[in-house]
C-alpha cells in the first residue's frame, strides 16, 4: 500500500482539471494587435516609410539620386491615386507624395503594405523617366509598373533572392 490516498491516475486527472481551470480564461495564441490610433498610426508610418525608403532606392539601384518622401492628404494627389513622384532628371532630385496613413481606411498593417508598394512604384516611375513619355502611354505605363512592383514586392516578401542581372555590353 503506498503512502499516498488517491492513485496516480486520478491525481493527474484532478491537476489538469485545477490547470484546466485556472488557465480556461488565458489565450496562449498570438494576439492581433490592437489598432493604433491616427496620431500613432501617422507615427509609426512616418518611421516606416523613412526605413523603405532607402531600403527599396538600393534594391533599385536609385541611390545616385537625392529623393524625399511625404505623407500628404487625399487633397492634395490626383483623384484615386494612393501617391506621385515628381522628378528633375539633370539634378537627379525628386519628391514622392504618399497618402497619409491617418486616411486609410484599412487595418494599419495593410496601410503599411500599401505604402511599400507606393514607394516602390513611384520608384519604378522614376526609373523610367529616362524613357519617352506621352498622355497615350501614361494607361500603359501604369500597367507595366504596378505588375513591376508586384512582382518586386512578392519577391521581397518570399525571402527570395533576384538573380544576378547580366551584365551587357
Amino acid at each position: 500500500m503506498g503512502s499516498h490516498f488517491f492513485p496516480r491516475s486520478f491525481r493527474a486527472i484532478l491537476a489538469f482539471g485545477f490547470l484546466f481551470g485556472i488557465c480556461r480564461n488565458v489565450c496562449f495564441a498570438p494576439q492581433t494587435p490592437p489598432e493604433p490610433n491616427r496620431v500613432e498610426r501617422r507615427r509609426l508610418a512616418e518611421k516606416f516609410v523613412q526605413e523603405k525608403l532607402p531600403y527599396w532606392r538600393r534594391r533599385l539601384a536609385l541611390e545616385d539620386w537625392n529623393i524625399s518622401i511625404f505623407a500628404v492628404h487625399p487633397s492634395d494627389l490626383r483623384p484615386r491615386t494612393l501617391g506621385n513622384v515628381h522628378w528633375d532628371k539633370e539634378k537627379k532630385t525628386a519628391v514622392i507624395r504618399v497618402l497619409d496613413a491617418s486616411d486609410y481606411q484599412m487595418p494599419f498593417r495593410a496601410t503599411l503594405n500599401d505604402l511599400e508598394f507606393t514607394i516602390v512604384h513611384e520608384l519604378i516611375h522614376l526609373e523610367l523617366a529616362s524613357l519617352p513619355r506621352s498622355e497615350a502611354s501614361r494607361s500603359d505605363e501604369e500597367h507595366a509598373v504596378n505588375r513591376l512592383g508586384e512582382a518586386l514586392i512578392k519577391l521581397e516578401r518570399t525571402g527570395k533572392q533576384p538573380i544576378a542581372p547580366v551584365k551587357t555590353r
